[in-house]
């Protein structure tokens, strides 16, 4: 009788382990910078600011010597750009930098670091690298009004995950609309009184930051955001 009880206990407990799934990573901030980290100062502001960048991007200090900065969304938006290191004497696999915001739209981007052997930067995401998002508000002379804008819930999904779109400042004139991007999978969207709701299904890419578009028509105005996929 106390072998038929344990057993039982068993299977209720291995049946709640299978049927429970673990949604922790609809809550939980997105972090896709493994055993390193990115921090950008400022990480929002208009074209032509200098940005400062600091972080660890390397699991072998010994080994890498050199990085780089590039943008997998834009690579407009990185102007001269320096990014070191080891710098100071750190063996710890450190690295300092920075670079000029360049003339790009407003929206965000994503800003990553690489590093790898030899002393003549690396080929972007070939090397130990991390990826974090800066967010430009176009220059100080444009015009930022009446443009369109999303939010993307959850910043972060894994594939096959529906991912929702909100947005606002739309064109009156658009009567439908189209979320694109590699992350996007399948779609609906409704556009009506320049509001955007939408809903995309994460397409089976890999780790990363991807940018995703929201278009209206008939007028074409268009606006991006980036989602996460861990």
């Amino acid at each position: 009788m106390k072998v038929s009880y344990s057993v039982a206990i068993l299977a209720f407990l291995l049946t709640c382990l299978v049927v429970v799934p673990n949604l922790s990573f609809a809550s939980s901030p997105l972090h896709l910078a493994g055993a390193g980290y990115l921090d950008l100062t400022p990480n929002t502001g208009p074209v032509g600011i200098e940005v400062t960048i600091m972080g660890q991007v390397t699991t072998t200090p010994d080994i890498d010597q050199s990085c780089s900065i590039s943008s997998p969304t834009n690579g407009a938006i990185i102007t001269g750009q320096a990014c070191t290191v080891n710098g100071g004497g750190s063996n710890s696999g450190n690295f300092t930098g920075s670079f000029t915001v360049g003339n790009v739209p407003p929206g965000e981007y994503v800003i990553e670091i690489t590093a790898c052997a030899g002393n003549d930067g690396c080929t972007p995401s070939l090397g130990d690298f991390v990826q974090t998002i800066f967010t430009t508000q176009g220059n100080s002379e444009s015009n930022q009004c009446c443009k369109p804008e999303i939010e993307i819930s959850p910043y972060g999904a894994v594939p096959g995950y529906s991912v929702q779109v909100f947005g606002s400042g739309f064109s009156l004139s658009d009567t439908t609309c189209a979320l694109t991007g590699p992350a996007v999978a399948a779609y609906s969207c409704q556009v009506s009184g320049g509001t955007l709701t939408g809903l995309f299904v994460v397409a089976n890419v890999p780790q990363g930051y991807y940018q995703v578009a929201a278009v209206g028509n008939p007028s074409g105005d268009a606006v991006s955001a980036n989602v996460g996929v861990s």
